[in-house]
């Protein structure tokens, strides 16, 4: 079985209106709520290209009760009904006329070690061999600050494989438990490197640096100009693919969604990359952050273009 596990999951309001005009009443045309944190827009996306995942997380009062409503994917969600503790709202600005996104994101409360004690028992009794577990997003709002080094090495016990999307330290804290597969961006890359990467030979040199990690697939996603990707000792280029974007709030989730969802469905490599780009193209073109077209994920992918380059 595949988990994704969203230790701050939210009720995101997309909020649409002509453009945004600082210091003036702005009229909304309409406004959209959906689910808001990486890992449940991660099993969203896998229902969408029909592989199975059980989402995890921890929800709180009655915005909790509400994401959990929302969700439409299978989820065994610890829930907590404490004073003053609700899980978050975001608030996500999109300017029609320019295309414009802006996110407006609340922190959430801190999860006390309680919570996340209980959690770790829970994914402890769950994994066995072969299962997946997706570790996304930071945990800044979590008092346990190691929390993904110690499911990580829980998931390493069991058996299981750690996919891993996550930024800074919480990052660098996992990569001893040999992740299957990891997610930075650039600039997260760079964090992990040290020092700032500037052109494809430097990204395939810090990749490298990984090897000592044991890590199969890394693939870093870089803005505007697609992703290049690390399986074993091959590399591919994936090149971006035009259209004409709405909102690019889940994108990256949409493309691990895919990753996972294809390696799941061991398809050729290369297939994978060219869905997981056309995914996030279309999660690009879609007005909401959680999910996509599915029609338009066809179309797309005859767009796509996948290179290797080593």
């Amino acid at each position: 079985m595949i988990y994704t596990l969203t230790l701050n999951p939210a009720i995101d309001k997309v909020l649409f209106l002509a453009e945004l005009q600082p210091s003036k009443t702005n009229r909304l045309s309409r406004t959209i709520e959906t689910i808001g944190g990486k890992g449940t827009h991660v099993s969203i996306g896998l229902k969408l290209l029909g592989v199975p995942s059980v989402a995890l997380g921890v929800t709180l009062g009655e915005n909790g009760k509400k994401i959990q409503r929302m969700l439409g994917v299978e989820s065994r969600f610890l829930h907590y009904d404490i004073e003053q503790m609700e899980s978050r709202t975001n608030y996500e600005i999109v300017e029609l006329n320019t295309r414009l996104c802006t996110m407006l994101t609340e922190q959430g409360p801190m999860l006390p070690a309680m919570m996340t004690d209980d959690l770790i028992a829970q994914i402890t009794s769950l994994l066995v061999p072969r299962d997946v577990l997706v570790l996304t997003g930071d945990a800044s709002n979590v008092e346990d600050k190691v929390i993904y080094s110690k499911l990580g090495e829980v998931a390493k016990k069991k058996g299981a494989q750690i996919y891993l999307d996550a930024s800074g330290a919480y990052l660098k804290e996992a990569l001893p438990a040999s992740p299957f597969l990891i997610k930075p961006n650039l600039e997260e890359l760079c964090f992990l490197a040290g020092h700032e990467l500037h052109n494809e030979a430097e990204i395939i040199k810090a990749m490298q640096a990984l090897d000592q990690f044991g890590i199969q697939i890394i693939a870093m996603t870089w803005s505007g100009n697609g992703a290049i990707v690390k399986n074993g000792a091959d590399y591919y280029r994936i090149n971006p693919i035009k259209v004409d974007a709405i909102n690019e709030g889940g994108c990256g989730d949409a493309f691990l969604a895919a990753l996972i969802a294809g390696i799941a469905q061991n398809e050729a490599f290369i297939e994978i990359l060219k869905t997981a780009s056309a995914v996030a193209s279309a999660t690009a073109e879609s007005e909401i952050t959680a999910g996509f077209d599915q029609t338009r994920v066809e179309v797309l992918r005859n767009q796509a273009v996948v290179t290797k380059i080593l």
